[in-house]
């Protein structure tokens, strides 16, 4: 049994914001959930997850210790990932983080 398999570990995960006023995406929306976990020894951890619904399929983009640095994340790899792709101009994270 591997030391992650021993630990006992509690998550609690909760929605933080939601930005569906996007004008780069107007039938998307980005979703942060804040993740906090407590393992058997009482360690805490927060981590917050930036994603992308499109109305179809919700995909997480970026992981970071607080909201900022979860889209900060997220939009690197959306604009990474789309860099070969024209036509997807818009970034919808680094739209929510210009407001």
């Amino acid at each position: 049994m591997s030391r992650l398999e021993e630990k006992e570990v509690e998550s609690r995960m909760r929605v933080i914001a939601v930005y569906d006023d996007l004008k780069t995406a107007p039938t998307g929306a980005v979703i942060i959930y804040e993740m906090k976990f407590t393992d058997t020894h009482g360690s805490e951890r927060d981590t917050c997850i930036a994603s992308f619904d499109d109305g179809n399929v919700e995909m997480v983009w970026g992981i970071g210790v607080d909201l900022k640095d979860a889209l900060e994340s997220a939009s690197v790899v959306y604009s990474h990932v789309f860099r070969d792709t024209p036509e997807i101009r818009h970034n919808p994270f680094r739209e929510v983080l210009e407001r």
